[in-house]
């Protein structure tokens, strides 16, 4: 037995989340290492470099032209075979690679054995990325990089924006084309675009345009209420770094009366 997760929880309908034992947790740090001593993700892939969803939106923000795409159930389309030849790809010898994939995915519907990575390891979204990078998907996101598109990977959601709208419906052909020649899907349910502003991680962006939606920033004016302070001060930072004027907005509440009581 590998001991590499104590449980799991069901997320949302179809998102199982794996608690890793602190065994787990040590193997899955070790190979988060070795791998970053051999590879260098790109600086587009948001979810592994600091700044994260609000970067990510923030580079698109004064495009005209934004679309977003959305891979369906990511994770399980990373199987143990595809960890095993993108680990073998960046120089860990075969045994290495076999024994890391096999501590890196789990089957997720006992006794299919349909090994996949899962949500909650140490180095499940390293893994994942590296595999994406290695893809047709991966190379085609460098490519239409380079021909001028803006271009940001948030684990499972992609973005690009640019110019003109020709020249995004020529990268979002071109992408779902690699997609399909590298086994992975889209959500066309979740798919926007090519439009002025997209809407993503609970953010409307684009055109010169940063903006928390308004059921999100409801929340936040609850948590702004009655929340502690180290809550109140983590709220404003976040909203800060996404559109000052709702900070602001926030902060108003702090002295208008209308706080509740700390918890």
């Amino acid at each position: 037995m590998r001991n590499l997760f104590d449980h799991h929880f069901t997320l949302k309908p179809g998102t199982k989340v794996f608690v890793p034992t602190d065994h787990g947790r040590e193997v899955g740090g070790k190979i988060k290492k070795r791998v970053e001593g051999l590879w260098k993700a790109p600086r587009n892939y948001f979810h592994l470099r600091d700044g994260g969803h609000v970067a990510a939106a923030r580079l698109h923000k004064d495009q005209p032209w934004i679309a977003s795409m959305d891979l369906k159930r990511f994770f399980e389309q990373i199987s143990r075979s595809r960890v095993q030849r993108s680990l073998l790809r960046i120089g860990i010898p075969h045994e290495d690679a076999y024994e890391m994939a096999c501590d890196s995915v789990v089957d997720k519907a006992p006794p299919n054995r349909e090994f996949s990575i899962p949500f909650g390891f140490v180095q499940s979204p390293l893994l994942a990325s590296l595999a994406l990078a290695n893809s047709a998907l991966g190379t085609a996101l460098g490519k239409i990089q380079r021909s001028g598109l803006r271009v940001s990977v948030y684990v499972d959601d992609l973005t690009i924006s640019g110019d003109n709208k020709a020249s995004l419906v020529e990268g979002m052909t071109a992408l779902d084309r690699a997609a399909k020649t590298s086994n992975f899907v889209f959500n066309d349910q979740k798919t926007q675009g090519p439009a002025s502003e997209v809407t993503s991680f609970n953010i409307k962006f684009g055109s010169g345009r940063m903006e928390i939606i308004e059921d999100r920033m409801a929340e936040f004016e609850v948590a702004i209420r009655y929340g502690s302070e180290w809550t109140i001060g983590g709220v404003l930072g976040y909203v800060g770094a996404v559109n000052k004027g709702q900070a602001d907005a926030l902060t108003n509440l702090l002295g208008s009366g209308e706080q509740g009581s700390a918890a």
